[in-house]
């Protein structure tokens, strides 16, 4: 065995001493949590002291001095060990033990886990004799004296620490019996708050750590920032002053601030608008609104799909004539199980910049964190505006639980919180503060489109005779699954209709072109109707406008979305637009409704839409509050509240889990090797191409399995490039996946690439959904 390394002499990195990093994140954690009480930023010191303590040991000296040597010994566990037992001795020394034992003991399991999972507190695995003969424990000692005077008394050598193995036992006992809430009362907000305070120490730990290899300065939004962003929206709606809804659209932005001024002080607002009078503007006045007069500093727009993501930051930016951090799957690489990240990619994960754009799945991971690299996002977080689109999207089993861990967070980090969406869902189950309303309703003089409610039973094939009985220039029809859609595609082309197909089983770039080409082709004068076929892919984040549509009933919020695909942006002025509502049985006895929509939502929505058989515009909104208030009123989804209650009691990967869609279903990626014609490709899919000097998909797939060349990019370049890469990619049921990929082929190259030329059709994207049906698409 190798002699062991003095302390002084021991190294964190070639470039750093294992002393300065312990000392670096020692204080960054003191600042981080400096609002916190003053035992816990102490305790918080030495957590940040002790997490790399045991990289003092010996052959992890020898692997961080020696290229050969590939991995050296865990430590994060030993830290974890040391920690326990230095804590113990801090807190007892002044008394002060029973009072924050339970912080001792999430910082035990903090620093276990800072380049893992967030794990379970009862994992007690770091508890276990270590080889103290390898680490210079008199110099530990020493540097330790020195930076707590508190641990004067204290002996670090190998006698107590085996003693303290048994001694840890019975106080761990403890607090696990503490924390058991099962014979108590308990409210989910107090404990909810104790565990984002808990993921706040976690926070101060993990950037701490990450900063101090890698700086990261993050970008804030300042007063000349707010004053050109006010610019920018006054350039923006003089330039389009000439469109038939802008003059209704500055009055309603203009109300909705006029709302605020009376109301500023709220921490939640809902913005309540009309599908396509401008909520993300108004939405982003109101943020500016907060930054100029409330001190707030960022804004992070947060959206449900990746089409609302991209659309709304490209948005964004031309408003702003700026860059923004986008923050999504597409731009995520794959995960370093060491966790360890470059500058830029860290830039990304914490979100380092005053205008970020990301999806439903990164907030959820914000608050409830699975891996210790999560937490990143929350380290620049505070004194932000969080915007947060088409909330109704959110599974309504996670919702409230959702909402509970927004209101801790909002109130620790100091967050408003703004609401976008015409078909809001209730928040009173899930916050004990009702967010403040903020409403602009459509008036009846200026409806763009009616609801047609049909009774009769429709199919693939007597639901053209219905559009065709409702005939206009332009007809979109919404199905519910992909199966339905294939089938009427193929009908109406068959009757010699102009047609397009839409659904979830083309590529993103193949998804992207299509409504590129349907969007330029509504805006053109049409020699014979144009007709749409879609999935629910039309109903969100999509600016099309059709001047009839019909709907294969679903559930109101998604009738209402459809709506917003009607006459949109009243185009046409004489004529209101039509949403035809109508029941859809395949082959006319297959109920595909019950296939995607629960059955008592489906009562629901049938029960209001009886009443009448036309709507107004004007009206819908109101539907919509009388199903929510329903939906609720049978359940009000609270069931998983009883998450944080696990949480607390130790079993937090009961909320790490957590996902704002129904994920009851495993799928596969495939390469898909389509390619639309040049001039209907999406622009930042031609730039990236033109990046990387690829001009084809296969090309682009033969540098994805070129080793070398994905090893030599830097990170910035790999985000960009796996975005292009993705753009391509479909993902699919594992059944589905392995039907026309073979399991050799994912174990050989992680994303196969689909070489049947006849499984892919540039008309009808993956053919095996003609076969069967499945509620992912």
């Amino acid at each position: 065995m190798s002699r062991i390394v003095p302390f002084e002499k021991c190294i964190a990195r070639p470039e750093s001493s294992l002393a300065e990093h312990l000392l670096f994140v020692k204080h960054s954690m003191e600042y981080f949590l400096q609002d916190f009480d003053s035992v816990t930023v102490r305790l918080s010191g030495l957590a940040g002291v002790c997490h790399d303590l045991a990289k003092a040991h010996v052959e992890w000296q020898a692997y961080i001095q020696s290229p050969a040597i590939k991995k050296g010994p865990n430590h994060s566990a030993c830290g974890a060990f040391l920690f326990s037992y230095l804590g113990f001795h801090l807190l007892e020394s002044n008394g002060l033990w029973d009072e924050h034992k339970i912080l001792w003991l999430w910082f035990i399991q903090d620093i276990r886990s800072h380049h893992g999972n967030l794990g379970d507190l009862h994992d007690d695995n770091w508890l276990k004799k270590y080889e103290w003969e390898n680490f210079d424990l008199e110099g530990i000692e020493q540097f330790l004296k020195e930076q707590y005077k508190e641990l004067h008394n204290m002996k670090l050598h190998e006698p107590a620490l085996t003693r303290w193995i048994t001694e840890c036992g019975y106080l761990l006992e403890d607090i696990y019996d503490e924390l058991d809430l099962e014979y108590e009362e308990w409210e989910p907000l107090p404990i909810m708050k104790r565990l984002q305070v808990w993921r706040q120490m976690t926070t101060s730990l993990i950037a701490g750590d990450r900063f101090h290899v890698k700086e990261v300065t993050p970008q804030w939004l300042d007063k000349q920032n707010f004053n050109q962003f006010n610019k920018a929206m006054v350039d923006f709606s003089r330039k389009h002053s000439g469109e038939p809804l802008s003059v209704m659209r500055i009055k309603a932005q203009q109300e909705i601030i006029h709302q605020l001024e009376k109301e500023p002080n709220h921490t939640f607002y809902t913005l309540e608008m009309p599908t396509g009078y401008g909520k993300t503007i108004t939405s982003l006045k109101m943020a500016n609104w907060f930054g100029e007069h409330q001190s707030f500093k960022k804004i992070v727009y947060v959206a449900p799909y990746l089409s609302i993501l991209e659309q709304n930051a490209s948005v964004i930016e031309n408003l702003f004539d700026t860059e923004v951090l986008q923050h999504h799957s597409l731009a995520i690489l794959d995960d370093d199980p060491e966790q360890r990240t470059s500058f830029s990619q860290l830039a990304m994960e914490s979100w380092a910049h005053s205008l970020v754009c990301t999806s439903f799945q990164q907030l959820c991971k914000a608050i409830f964190p699975s891996r210790t690299q999560d937490v990143l996002r929350r380290s620049f977080l505070k004194d932000s505006v969080i915007i947060i689109d088409e909330p109704q999207i959110f599974s309504p089993e996670i919702w409230n639980l959702f909402l509970c861990g927004v209101e801790a967070l909002t109130e620790l980090i100091h967050l408003k919180v703004i609401f976008l969406s015409a078909t809001m869902p209730p928040f009173h189950y899930g916050l004990t503060i009702n967010p403040m309303k903020l409403v602009v309703k459509g008036s009846v003089k200026h409806d763009r489109y009616q609801v047609v409610n049909e009774t009769e039973k429709q199919s693939e094939e007597t639901v053209l005779d219905l559009l065709e009985k409702n005939e206009r220039q332009t007809q979109a029809l919404i199905v519910n699954t992909v199966k339905d859609a294939f089938l009427s595609f193929d009908n109406l082309i068959k009757r010699g209709k102009n047609g397009y197909l839409v659904h979830g089983l083309m590529t993103p770039v193949h998804k992207k072109a299509r409504i590129k080409m349907i969007s330029n082709l509504l805006k053109e004068k049409q020699n014979r109707p144009l007709y749409v076929v879609s999935t629910q892919v039309l109903e969100a984040g999509v600016d099309l406008s059709f001047q009839h549509v019909a709907r294969a009933l679903s559930t109101l919020p998604s009738i209402v979305q459809a709506a917003g695909r009607t006459n949109r942006h009243m185009e046409d002025r004489d004529e209101k637009g039509l949403l035809t509502v109508f029941p859809f049985y395949r082959s006319g006895n297959i109920d595909t409704r019950s296939m995607i929509y629960p059955r008592n939502l489906q009562k629901i929505t049938d029960r209001i839409l009886q009443e009448k058989q036309i709507y107004t515009e004007s009206e819908m909104v109101g539907l919509v509050n009388m199903y929510y208030s329903e939906m609720f009123r049978q359940n009000t989804y609270e069931a998983a509240l009883v998450k944080i209650k696990d949480a607390y009691e130790g079993r937090w990967q009961q909320l790490s889990g957590v996902q704002p869609f129904n994920t009851n279903y495993l799928t596969l990626p495939i390469f898909v090797p389509y390619e639309p014609i040049l001039d209907q490709i999406d622009n930042k899919v031609l730039t990236l191409k033109k990046r990387f000097q690829v001009s084809n998909p296969e090309q682009i797939y033969n540098k994805y399995l070129d080793r070398h060349f994905i090893v030599n990019l830097s990170f910035e370049e790999r985000k960009m490039f796996m975005i292009l890469f993705n753009y391509y990619v479909l993902n699919v049921p594992v059944k589905t996946a392995l039907s026309v990929v073979s399991k050799d082929d994912y174990l050989q190259n992680k994303v196969p690439i689909l070489l049947d030329t006849e499984a892919y059709d540039e008309v009808y994207g993956l053919k095996i959904g003609m076969l069967e049906d499945d509620p992912i698409w």
